[in-house]
């Protein structure tokens, strides 16, 4: 199987827990990622936090090639690591990232800021009566 059919893809790790998207396309900034910005897949926990790893699907050989290279780069005070990937895993790996019952189409997480110090997981649950929160599903730093 040739590496254009399984796409070009990176797998990274060592992002901060608390990395943007926009972060990520910024450490791949000599990189066309498909889907710009939104082609960064970020995996998560079964609890739903930040695993500090995503994947990375790029446009060419030579996007493939300059993501590799950033390989134990740093962005700002970590290093990432850069790994040879391809979509079968990509796609084997984010079915299988994130709380196990989430629904297929209600896979999201919300991230609260601003809240009162004082502020509770229960008022928290109050607050959001009516949706679902997955087990474990509230957390604080």
């Amino acid at each position: 199987m040739s590496l254009n059919a399984e796409g070009f893809v990176v797998r990274i790790r060592g992002l901060p827990w608390s990395c943007t998207q926009e972060e990520v396309a910024g450490f791949f900034s000599d990189c066309n990622i498909v889907g710009g910005v939104n082609g960064v897949c970020f995996t998560y926990s079964k609890e739903g936090r930040p695993s500090g790893e995503a994947f990375v699907e790029l446009k060419t050989a030579e996007d493939f090639k300059n993501a590799v290279a950033k390989d134990r780069k740093y962005m700002g005070h970590r290093y990432i690591e850069v790994f040879k990937s391809n979509r079968s895993e990509m796609d084997w790996v984010l079915k299988r990232c994130g709380p196990s019952d989430y629904d297929s189409c209600s896979g999201c997480m919300v991230r609260l800021r601003g809240l009162p110090f004082g502020c509770s997981k229960e008022e928290i649950v109050q607050f959001f009566s009516g949706l679902k929160i997955v087990p474990n599903g509230i957390t604080s730093p």
